[in-house]
């Protein structure tokens, strides 16, 4: 499954309950108002029929009812409401409100006592019906006599459709609203989440020592473990500092001893040099390779600066100009300040070495990574000599262009910052020194 956000998450699963919770509210609501609405149309149908019950009577055998009912619907024609009367099968009376009916209705009366209550009864529109039968003394004995009342089911839709709108249109605004709340109130519960999250990430690009805002108890425990880890992780780096430092002093006193006996044969001298050197890197190497993403970042403008100030005095006589680009209040190297010092100061060095008059530094941070570039306008490094000056174990300072001279130890740091480094050609004329760090 993907990582999918909690805040993603928890919106996703609230509008897949409203998209459940909404529709069957809406399907229960409509069949209650739609069974409330046929009860009380039955018991509406019903007291009509009672009303022509009592209105009916046998006068000779025929059936009598009065001129004008007591229901006016039953007096107008097409008003929607219709009665019959059937003396067994036979249709003795009918409502003047069926005045325009072109088609006879076929009746199955309800025995004698008993009542019918029909809610789709189709003829050319479709109705309710109510049917009930009684008996009425006529001069040859009792007789059923069946009362039919018919309601147009048109009105009964009308208000269907009309409620079913009103309570579609309501619950609609209602989910709406409960979204909105859910948002803020996902994004209010979430928001100590945030924050945390955004100072683990300052942490570990060297912004922050330390976790030291406030947060929920349920949090609270976390940023203590994180602390902890910060605090461990310092101590143990500072540790392991101590402890090269410490062999690096144990090897210089013995290889100084035996550099400088008179008696060791010339050929070894340079061996011993050599080893020097090499212990000198590797020590470096190890260092930086014991290093995280949790370490304070390093700010660029004041160690270029610095160093800058430093290449003036040295190269007083070239009378250099050294243009900075790009090299903001807030541009950051997430690393060891000796080790940038290290790095851009050899660069720098060799490019004042090999400059006739120009030398550029230029700076250029993205979310992912960090490009600082130096350039020159000296004869520059040919395209078939670059891959040699970074090729491991190669003495760079036989090149005497004077970019050889500390490229060893700028290629072994920038690698131990699993940096990237390239030598290009400038639009100056000179070499072009590419450096690229990669952001956590």
């Amino acid at each position: 499954m993907r990582n999918l956000s909690l805040r993603f998450r928890s919106f996703a699963a609230a509008i897949l309950t409203l998209m459940i919770f909404i529709p069957l509210t809406v399907i229960t609501l409509e069949q209650a108002f739609n069974n409330s609405l046929s009860q009380s149309m039955q018991q509406q149908l019903k007291v009509q029929s009672l009303t022509l019950i009592s209105e009916f009577e046998f006068e000779e055998n025929h059936a009598v009812m009065p001129e004008l009912l007591f229901n006016d619907q039953l007096n107008i024609p097409d008003s929607g409401v219709y009665a019959f009367v059937l003396n067994g099968d036979k249709i003795v009376w009918k409502s003047q409100s069926t005045l325009n009916w072109q088609q006879r209705p076929m009746f199955a009366p309800p025995p004698t006592g008993e009542e019918t209550f029909i809610e789709d009864f189709n003829l050319a529109n479709s109705y309710f019906l109510f049917a009930y039968t009684a008996e009425f003394e006529a001069e040859n004995g009792f007789q059923p006599v069946s009362f039919f009342v018919l309601q147009d089911k048109r009105i009964f839709n009308t208000e269907k459709d009309k409620f079913a709108h009103t309570l579609w249109y309501w619950l609609g605004l209602i989910a709406i609203l409960l979204l909105i709340l859910l948002l803020v109130s996902l994004n209010a519960a979430l928001l100590p989440i945030s924050r945390l999250n955004k100072q683990i990430k300052q942490a570990e690009s060297g912004q922050l020592r330390r976790i030291d805002q406030q947060y929920p108890p349920e949090l609270d425990k976390l940023k203590k473990s994180i602390n902890n880890l910060l605090n461990s992780e310092e101590q143990q780096r500072a540790r392991y500092k101590n402890s090269l430092n410490d062999l690096a002093h144990s090897l210089k006193t013995p290889l100084a001893v035996l550099a400088g006996n008179s008696e060791l044969p010339d050929d070894a001298q340079e061996p011993v040099q050599q080893i020097n050197l090499l212990i000198q890197r590797q020590l470096k190497r190890a260092v930086i390779g014991g290093q995280t993403g949790w370490e304070q970042a390093v700010l660029i403008k004041p160690v270029v600066e610095k160093l800058i100030n430093a290449m003036r005095k040295v190269y007083l006589e070239k009378e250099l100009e050294f243009n900075i680009e790009g090299v903001g209040a807030e541009t950051r190297f997430q690393g060891d300040i000796t080790d940038l010092m290290e790095i851009l100061g050899n660069i720098l060095d060799n490019a004042c070495k090999a400059a006739q008059r120009h030398v550029v530094l230029s700076c250029e941070m993205t979310k992912q990574w960090l490009q600082i570039s130096i350039e020159d306008d000296g004869p520059g490094i040919p395209a078939d000599k670059r891959l040699i000056l970074l090729e491991r174990g190669i003495r760079l300072d036989s090149y005497q262009e004077g970019h050889g001279i500390g490229m060893a130890v700028v290629a072994d740091l920038v690698s131990a910052y699993q940096g990237q480094l390239s030598i290009e050609s400038s639009h100056l004329g000179g070499a072009l020194i590419l450096l690229k760090f990669h952001l956590r």
